[in-house]
This record gives structure tokens, sequence and C-alpha cells, in this order.
């Protein structure tokens, strides 16, 4: 093991080198990377953001060499911490017997840490074969167990301009306006986003807290509103989506959500479809995840995200893994 543990390097937001911003923004890694990227540089330049915050990064490379392999966050953001995300990195190999000892040398890299505490790996996410690795290592050299269903199970999805299926059926005569949210609507979203977040055990929120994420959302620029307004009554919110992790060549689509009553029209695909065509204007490719047995993935087939089906050749499953007895964060 400790040639294994000499292969991982230690980043905070002070001092993450050349290379691994290199491996993080190479156009073969940008995609996967996203969960990391956009978080890593926005702590990194503004070291004012989230003052004595936990911002850590671990880097492990083939052994007596410089070619990195996996780079783990073990980091927070305003709403609370986030779970482990692992990247691998290309050229990418996954089988058992590579994964091990990477992911028991990540193991021993935070339990190496100064007041690591092991309450705070309350998951992982990551590729499938990686989540598994990493949640099998911890178990192991912790004898904390993982969570018996996954909190995720998700299919990870691209979508470029070359593949974004620029027009669909037009709505029907409804007063519509699709647009980015502005300070007035802070109301609806915060009532959206806890909802939403219902919807997504664990990670639930108290109405302070969805109002917070809300105010955020809307001061950054990154939630859009499919506006309605019905038989010259009040406007009403009858969807959102959120566009978040933004680096240089690539977005996420975070948040999607239309309430009950809006639902079967239509409006959630009209308003995605707007939102990858303005994203594809400054991105290179919008990524997303979506729920393996979520019927969204439809929706976001017909807008033209790739491989969200279990027999394309292509297609990519993430899993998050819980574990027992963690403080759990938001994300």
């Amino acid at each position: 093991m400790p040639g294994l543990i000499s292969a991982v390097r230690r980043f905070d937001r002070t001092n993450i080198s050349e290379d691994v911003w290199d491996a993080l923004r190479d156009r073969d890694n940008a995609a996967r990377a996203n969960v990391i990227l956009p978080h890593a540089e926005k702590v990194s330049s503004h070291q004012e953001f989230l003052p004595g915050s936990e911002q850590l990064w671990l880097v492990y490379s083939e052994p007596a060499t410089s070619n990195i392999r996996y780079i783990l966050s073990c980091t927070e953001g305003p709403l609370g911490k986030y779970p482990l995300f692992i990247v691998p990195i290309a050229p990418i190999e996954l089988t058992p017997e590579l994964l091990q000892g990477p992911m028991e040398a990540f193991c021993e890299g935070l339990l190496n840490e100064a007041d690591f505490r092991r309450q705070r790996v309350f998951s992982v996410f990551s590729v499938e074969a990686v989540s598994k690795a990493f949640a099998s290592a911890w178990e192991k050299i912790t004898e904390i167990k993982r969570k018996d269903a996954p909190y995720y199970d998700a299919f990870f999805s691209i979508c470029t301009p070359e593949t974004l299926v620029r027009h669909g059926p037009q709505s029907t005569d409804e007063e519509i306006e699709l647009r980015l949210a502005v300070p007035q609507d802070a109301d609806k979203i915060s009532q959206l986003c806890q909802e939403f977040a219902s919807t997504s055990d664990p990670y639930t929120l108290t109405l302070a807290r969805a109002s917070e994420e809300a105010r955020l959302l809307i001061e950054n620029g990154q939630v859009w509103v499919y506006e309605i307004r019905e038989g010259g009554g009040e406007p009403d919110i009858a969807s959102i989506v959120a566009a978040t992790r933004q680096s240089d060549t690539v977005v996420a689509i975070t948040k999607v959500y239309t309430p009950d009553r809006w639902q079967r029209g239509g409006r959630a695909i009209r308003l995605v479809r707007r939102v990858c065509r303005e994203l594809l204007k400054t991105h290179e490719q919008v990524v997303l995840y979506v729920g393996a047995t979520n019927p969204a993935k439809k929706l976001y087939d017909r807008v033209g995200f790739q491989d969200l089906h279990e027999e394309t050749p292509g297609a990519e499953h993430w899993l998050e893994i819980g574990f027992d007895g963690a403080e759990v964060g938001h994300w």
C-alpha cells in the first residue's frame, strides 16, 4: 500500500497543478469532468468564495509515471458538502483488478487527512465500476457499510450542436414566455425547488433552504422558466430548467421539474430544447444525468441527448452509492 499511497497527490484550492487542470479540461475528459472542473475553477479563482470550507482533491497517477488515471474531489458548495466525485481520465480501463489499488489508495489518502471524519463520506458518485470499487474499498478499510440501494442510478448523456434537435411541436394557444428567471420569480421557484428535492431522497430541502437555492440560481443566471398565463389570469411557472456547472466548453442541466398541474403538455421538452439552444451558442456540450428508469429519458432523447438506453454501445452508467452513519450533504 505505501507504493499506491505515494501515487496519490493532494491539492487544495490554492495549489492545483497544471497537469491536473490539463487533464480535467482535455477534450476527452471535459464532459465527465463536469462534476469536478467548474467548482474547482470557481473556488481556485475566487479565494473569497466559501472561506474556510472544505475543498480537497486527490489525484491518482500510475505508479512511477506521471499518467493521471483518476481525480477525486471532496468539496462543498453553498448548500452543503458534496458527495465524493471521482472522474476517470482517458484512456479509460475500468476492470476490477485495475480499480482496486487506486480506490484503496484514495481511501487511505482521505483517512490520512488531518481531522478527516469518516462520517464525511456520505456517498460516492462516478462511473458504475468506479463507484462500486470505491465502495468496496471503503467498506473494507473503514468497516462502514454501503446502503443497500444506490441513491442514484443514472445514464450520463451529452448533447452537442450536431445532435441537438432544434425544433419540435409548437405550443398550443397558450400565452407563454420562455426566459431566464428574475428575482420576482423567487417565491415560485423556491416552491418548485422544494418539490423537486422531495423526489430526490436523501437530498430533501426545507422551504428555507429551497429559498436559498432559488436565490443562488437566480442570482447566477442559472435557472430558466416556462411562464404561462391561462385565461387572462396571473402568470404561473409551469416548468423550470437549471443549467449549472459551467466551464469553458461544457455545461450541465441539473434540474428539470414540471409540477403535476402542468405535466403532459410538452412544456418541459420545449423549455429543455430552448435552454440547450441557448447554451450551445457558447458551449460545445450540454451534459446531464437521468435516472435509469426515469421516463424523462424519452424527453431528452427527443431533444438530442445521446446514449440513453442500455443497449446503446456508448451508454455510460453512473452510480451514487451511499454509506451508513454518515452526515448527508447536498448537491
